[in-house]
């Protein structure tokens, strides 16, 4: 399994906050479109992002985004089956690497912040010392 290289990220269309249930809705709508709704908790755990309809997912993860140096990496067996098989019916084109790249790139940007707090928190408990 080969994923990209994330020093290529591109910006990805930020999510407003919206509170839910949390509560996975599927079935058409009143204008006959499915809609999908999924709650993603944050980190601090005060707000919801929500990600909600087939094309916002389409959008944010169906897209081919990076291109460029990929490196490898390896996921579990159960996740690369799973997307394996769901991915030849919802993006025919889309390759199980680049749908993971999607996810972590999104990933990634979204927690940039908590990512770096939490970073900097343990990169600073260690100093590096210098000999002289």
């Amino acid at each position: 399994m080969v994923a990209g290289d994330t020093s290529a990220l591109e910006k990805i269309k930020e999510e407003s906050p919206v509170e839910g249930d949390g509560k996975l809705q599927s079935g058409p709508p009143e204008t006959g479109e499915k809609e999908i709704t999924t709650d993603k908790k944050m980190v601090t755990g005060k707000k919801a992002l929500r990600v909600s309809g087939y094309e916002e997912y389409a959008e944010l993860f169906l897209k081919i985004q990076l291109t460029g140096t990929r490196r490898q990496t390896y996921i579990h067996d159960s996740l690369y089956r799973v997307i394996a098989e769901v991915l030849p019916v919802i993006a025919p084109d889309m390759s199980v690497p680049t749908f993971v790249n999607n996810v972590l790139s999104d990933h990634l940007e979204r927690y940039q912040d908590v990512i770096n707090e939490m970073y900097n928190r343990k990169a600073t408990k260690k100093p590096v010392q210098w000999k002289k």
